[in-house]
């Protein structure tokens, strides 16, 4: 049973070392938005690698999906919260940049992050579809 313990220790600050070595990457996305501001739609999904199945990608139920409405300094300003099986819609953004992330916490406590994306939301009515992927 100590082994069992021991090689799951090692397992997980290896996944944990692995999780949090990812460089900062971003995405720029252009939304544009002909309706009046604060009406852009962003959605998509939200899922986790799940180092218990070989790091397969499944659904991050209950993720917070984060807004910075400052792409310099990338302070989060909004939050919201994925349904239970990962999916998520973000309405009212107006016109301007964002930049938007992920993070998912599992049962155990451990946290998964994304690298998360630059949004440019300008004039247009077509919603944008983000999925990703925590690490």
């Amino acid at each position: 049973m100590k082994t069992y313990k021991l090689i799951f220790s090692i397992l997980t600050v290896s996944a944990f070392m692995f999780a949090s070595c990812t460089k900062e990457e971003t995405k720029t996305v252009e939304v544009n938005k002909s309706v009046s501001d604060g009406q852009a739609l962003i959605k998509g999904t939200v899922k986790y690698l799940d180092f218990a199945l070989s790091a397969t990608a499944v659904p991050a139920p209950f993720a917070t999906i984060k807004i910075a409405s400052n792409v310099t300094t990338k302070v989060f300003d909004q939050f919201w919260q994925a349904d239970s099986a990962g999916n998520f819609s973000v309405k009212g953004l107006g016109v301007g940049e964002y930049f938007v992330a992920a993070q998912y916490k599992d049962k155990n406590n451990y946290t998964y992050l994304t690298n998360g994306f630059t949004v440019s939301v300008k004039n247009s009515v077509n919603p944008i579809s983000l999925d990703f992927i925590c690490k």
